[in-house]
């Protein structure tokens, strides 16, 4: 298994270094990195959909977890710019007479809806699927 390196950034996020297989870890760790890195087992770090959400990873001795207030906030505002980026797409298609696949009332409920599941969501998994179907009708909205 590989190893890795992982330490608090200034920034108060967590940062993986993952030297090249030439470097001896232990010099890249010495060298490179600053007091208070350290180094695990890269099997530790969070896999599945809390891997998504790495911007919300908080290290915790030698673990990381995620900050879940953090991860539902990351998830609102990647909500926020698929909507944003659609609502552009949506008016010039209602502008150029073209018909949207979904109807603005029902959009309107679909994002109200994906934002209560992330609100209500207590698992990254949760945050995950909870725009799928925002995706899935911005994509079905672009192929016409």
């Amino acid at each position: 298994m590989s190893q890795v390196i992982i330490y608090t950034n200034p920034t108060g996020n967590v940062s993986v270094c993952t030297p090249s297989n030439e470097s001896d870890i232990n010099q890249v760790l010495i060298n490179d990195c600053p007091v208070g890195a350290i180094i695990v087992d890269s099997s530790t770090l969070p896999s599945g959909a809390d891997a998504q959400f790495f911007n919300s990873w908080e290290l915790n001795g030698s673990s990381i977890s995620v900050n879940f207030t953090k991860a539902q906030s990351q998830q609102t505002s990647v909500l926020n710019k698929l909507v944003y980026d659609e609502s552009g797409h949506r008016a010039v298609k209602t502008l150029s007479g073209v018909s949207n696949v979904i109807s603005d009332s029902d959009w309107k409920i679909l994002v109200a809806t994906s934002q209560s599941s992330i609100s209500s969501a207590t698992t990254t998994d949760q945050l995950v699927a909870a725009i799928v179907p925002v995706q899935a009708a911005i994509e079905a909205n672009s192929a016409i």
